[in-house]
Parts: C-alpha cells; structure tokens; sequence
C-alpha cells in the first residue's frame, strides 16, 4: 500500500502545479484552460485534506501547511464564484494570490502532527474556515478597489462605482462574525473565557471593526472618498492578523 503522507506531498505539489497552471491560463486568457487545471486543482485539494483528516483522525485545519493551503483553496474558489463579475485581470490576480499561499507550504518542514487536547473540538474546525472564507472576500474586495484606483480622477465624487466591493465586504463579515462567534465558544471550552488579551484575538476584533466600518462608509458623504484606498489598506490588516500574529507574537494562535 502507498505511503499516505507520501500521496500527500505528491497531491500537495501537483495541486500547486494545476493552480500555477490555471494562472498561466488567465493571463493569456485561456477561460477554459484555466478552468479546467482549477477543477483538478480542487480535486487535488479535496484528496489532500482527506487524507490528512485520515492520518490525524480530526480536521485538517491544525497546521501551517494545512492552514495555508485551506487559505489557497478558498481564495481560488472565491475567485470562480465571482468570475464572471470581474475582470481578468482581477481574476487573475486573485488566482497569483492563491498561488503564492499554495507555494508558502513548500517553506514548513511538513510532518502529521496530531492534535492538543484544546483543539479537539467541533468548535476550531468551524471557526477555521469561517475566518479564511471571510479573507478570501476581502482579498477580492481588495484587489477591486486596486483595480478602480485608475478611474477615481474620472468618477463622480472621486469615487469609483463598485457595488461589488460592498457586496463582498458584507459577505466576509457574515463569515467573519460567525468565525469568531465559534471562536469564541471554542476559547470558553479550551481556556475558560470567551475573549483573551492576545495579539491575534486583538488584531482580529481590528479587523471585524475595520470592514464593519467600511460597510457604511457610503453612507458618509465625507468618507467616501477614502473608501477605494481603506479597501486596499484592509488587506494589509488581513496579513497582519493572519500572518503577523501567527508567525511572529507570543500569541496562543502562533503556528
């Protein structure tokens, strides 16, 4: 019987070929290229999580490749549910975005560690992918605004119309808001409290407030005008609590 951990790293990496391809394929505009290298490039995912859940005998969100790679996945799928209301160039940038977090596994010394006893709750695996579904739509809300910055001088008001950057705002604070509802249980269960001062349950409390923010900022003829550049920044912020408190603080979310 083949090694699991060695289909793994086989998966792992011919899945990350497929998504390397699919943005080839999108920069030469190839749609139906693209589209098929994504679809086995999900499948890929789809074996590669399964495998791993099967070796841990739990969720496969508990580790740095596995959380990138979960990162990589939604990302790309967020891309192909809004595909057709984007550009290509959005899409593709989006797909680069998916890529270069698919190629950051390469970087971790990959080894099945089974998980602590405070994970082993219905609580984490539901608050995981929440939380990365929420980035990925404000990825994409990010890369919209980067892409409208060109046309602020000829707006009305300065202000770009784009629509579908509130509509994926509102979608990533839905899944954002539900991702710390379940975190928060999951922190009752596993420390005895609901809310920690922790870097990243800060940064994430920042950055619920942020785009919460930002979803009325229509609203405020004032502030409009900010509204194309703060979408941007929001991405930054993302990195920060993703990426900053997860790699570089004392935080109890560190890898």
């Amino acid at each position: 019987m083949p090694d699991p951990a060695l289909i793994v790293r086989y998966a792992i990496t011919a899945a990350t070929g497929l998504l390397g391809l699919a943005v080839v394929f999108s920069m030469f505009g190839r749609r139906k290229g693209a589209t098929i290298s994504l679809a086995a490039f999900f499948c890929l995912s789809i074996l590669f999580f399964g495998i791993r859940a099967y070796l841990k005998d739990f969720f496969p969100f508990t580790d740095k490749v596995e959380s990138f790679m979960t990162l990589s996945v939604l990302i790309a799928l967020c891309g192909m549910i809004y595909r057709n209301k984007v550009s290509n160039k959005e899409f593709t940038t989006l797909l680069l975005l998916s890529f270069a977090a698919a190629v950051t596994t390469f970087a971790f010394n990959d080894q099945i560690r089974f998980p602590t006893a405070y994970l082993r709750t219905i609580w984490y695996p539901a608050h995981v992918p929440f939380s990365f579904a929420a980035y990925a739509f404000w990825f994409l809300a990010g890369i919209n605004a980067l892409f409208a910055i060109r046309t602020i001088k000829t707006s009305a008001g300065g202000v770009p119309d784009r629509p579908l950057i509130t509509r994926l705002n509102r979608n990533g604070f839905i899944f954002f808001t539900l991702a710390m509802l379940f975190g928060g249980i999951w922190g009752y269960l596993a420390w005895g409290s609901y809310f920690m001062w922790d870097p990243k349950i800060l940064w994430s409390v920042i950055l619920w407030l942020y785009y919460g923010n930002l979803l009325h900022i229509d609203n405020l003829p004032r502030f409009r005008k900010w509204k194309i550049p703060l979408y941007i920044v929001g991405m930054g912020i993302i990195m920060i609590t993703f990426v900053g408190t997860g790699f570089f603080s004392r935080s109890i979310h560190k890898f």
